[in-house]
């Protein structure tokens, strides 16, 4: 009760997205249209427009200032905005190439550079060649709705395995126990992603039967 805030930190740069929901949450802030919110920025409804907006930012910004010198600092900022998503490695890694561009470039023939396209162009680039729509497109509420069922999921999963363990164990030591675990893990096929989108669509399915 007498807790007055906790600092995220690092948690917060590995995967700001993930915080996404937090105003929400924690306070109910949900229409952003009270007084103490009413000059803010609209929120974004997804991350594709988060992209769009930072994109004219560092337009900007290597407008401003050397390219050489700053760009790597303008990718990194969104280089975990896709944390734990398929793969978001490989959209990672795209923006590590366009952040060693401008000095690649630039010590071959400056005009090299020049005739690249923007930094904002790029990086969406990068965003739409290794992310699905879904990933891109996917609102605040439906991302906290999935982190929300995975770790529910993955308690109940715990549950379950922990469960076996102990009948296994009881009954035929722990070498059979080992064995019913790894049966166990092996028989859960689909992964948390897809049984949520599944679930999703269930859900859509009967909202729109009801109407």
């Amino acid at each position: 009760p007498e807790l007055e805030g906790v600092m995220v930190g690092r948690g917060w740069v590995s995967n700001p997205w993930g915080f996404c929901m937090a105003d929400r949450v924690l306070y109910g802030d949900g229409d952003g249209d009270s007084s103490s919110s009413s000059l803010l920025l609209p929120r974004p409804k997804n991350r594709f427009e988060v992209l769009e907006a930072y994109g004219r930012h560092v337009d900007y910004e290597e407008q401003m200032w050397d390219p050489v010198k700053i760009r790597r600092f303008m990718t990194k900022a969104v280089s975990h905005l896709f944390a734990g998503e398929p793969n978001a490695k490989r959209y990672r890694v795209a923006l590590d190439d366009i952040a060693g561009l401008p000095k690649k470039l630039m010590a071959k023939d400056p005009n090299l550079f020049e005739k690249q396209p923007p930094l904002s162009e790029l990086i969406m680039d990068a965003a739409l060649k290794h992310l699905s729509e879904e990933v891109l497109y996917r609102s605040p509420e439906e991302s906290w709705e999935k982190l929300v069922w995975e770790e529910e999921e993955m308690e109940r999963k715990k549950n379950v395995v922990s469960s076996v363990v102990l009948s296994g164990s009881r009954n035929n030591g722990e070498d059979a126990s080992s064995d019913v675990v790894a049966s166990e893990m092996r028989s859960t096929s689909k992964s948390l992603i897809q049984e949520w989108q599944i679930s999703r669509k269930e859900e859509e399915k009967n909202y729109c039967g009801d109407d």
